[in-house]
């Protein structure tokens, strides 16, 4: 016949509480892991320090640098 002890319960809330805990831990690491994916994913300001203006070009429909713009090899392009 089942005994239940006081010991035999004490021990089994101990399991339960040691893995209720690991998934705890489980699941904080797995979130800072994808913190960490998209924070490296974002670009950074010194990253974003060459970026200049554009303009449409009026006969190719084409976004050019508004300074600096080259010739897009064709024809009738402007720049």
């Amino acid at each position: 016949m089942l005994g239940f002890s006081l010991t035999k319960i004490v021990v089994l809330v101990a399991i339960v509480a040691a893995v209720w805990c690991g998934f705890k831990f489980v699941g904080r690491l797995e979130k800072r892991r994808k913190e960490d994916l998209v924070a490296s994913r974002k670009p950074k300001p010194a990253d974003l320090k060459d970026v200049g203006e554009m303009i449409k070009c009026l006969k190719c429909d084409a976004f050019v640098a508004a300074n600096g713009a080259m010739n897009c090899v064709r024809s009738n392009c402007p720049y």
